[in-house]
């Protein structure tokens, strides 16, 4: 694993060494991609994060939006299930149990103020694209790794966050990242890329590689992660500059992209000590 080293990335991006989210969310229930959430949480847990599993139990069995949910003793279940996991590879955690029927609402609440929301893929993709929060979209595969490969996609010097984040998730997991733009590269795009690039270098200690092509970007991203093999995708943040064009973009990549996809909040900032 690279060694961390004290990193300065400009008087608006205080990085150092240290690096997590703070507190880490967990969605949970008994469905097969819960077990990916539960699994990439806790790996994504840092020294000083705390982690909480949580679990939404509806008498009806069925929510509002029409999602299927849990009684009691299944959600209690749930939590408990997960929260064994995660001590089994050494991270402890806490869990929390809520009573309502609009699922999806519910989860948003439960992290509001987290630095970190994690959800499978099936059933939550509402939630992770209606987070007020950074949200992982979990998805296990059998051939790909997590974090894996962390391919972040730029739109240029605003999403410099996503590549600082990412390049501390590779440096946690000795992997490597690659930096990917795609659409038209202006001048001003391009000085952005060479500088997130020298940001993932000073961070993780390895150096990125850079790939810029034209095409439509949900369509040139998604070729890429499944090109590269990529365990996890990281997006700049949800944005409301060009609501349409990158709600477009971001929705589409989590949507089918085969592995992971971590879409950072509207003025994310990452968390360092």
């Amino acid at each position: 694993m690279a060694s961390p080293v004290p990193v300065r990335v400009g008087p608006d991006i205080p990085v150092r060494a240290r690096f997590g989210f703070g507190r880490i969310v967990c969605a949970v229930n008994d469905c097969r991609c819960a077990q990916d959430a539960v699994q990439q949480a806790t790996q994504l847990v840092a020294p000083g994060d705390t982690l909480t599993f949580v679990a939404v139990a509806d008498a009806l069995g069925v929510s509002t939006a029409g999602q299927a949910s849990l009684d009691e003793a299944r959600a209690v279940g749930a939590v408990e299930a997960a929260r064994a996991a995660a001590h089994a590879d050494g991270v402890e955690a806490s869990t929390m149990v809520v009573h309502d029927q609009d699922v999806s609402g519910a989860i948003l609440e439960a992290a509001r103020g987290a630095g970190l929301l994690v959800v499978g893929a099936h059933g939550h993709l509402r939630v992770a694209h209606s987070s007020p929060v950074p949200a992982l979209v979990a998805r296990g595969h059998p051939e790909l790794a997590f974090p894996g490969v962390v391919l972040v996609a730029t739109r240029g010097v605003e999403d410099r966050h996503a590549a600082v984040a990412a390049a501390h998730i590779a440096a946690l997991h000795d992997t490597r990242v690659v930096i990917a733009h795609a659409g038209q590269a202006s001048t001003a795009i391009r000085l952005a890329l060479a500088e997130q690039a020298a940001d993932v270098l000073e961070i993780s200690g390895t150096e990125p590689a850079v790939v810029s092509v034209d095409g439509p970007p949900a369509d040139r991203l998604l070729a890429m992660a499944s090109s590269m093999s990529a365990g996890l995708v990281v997006l700049g943040s949800h944005g409301r500059r060009d609501p349409q064009a990158l709600t477009s973009v971001s929705k589409r990549v989590t949507r089918h992209a085969i592995c992971s996809v971590l879409v950072l909040a509207e003025n994310y900032s990452p968390s360092t000590g």
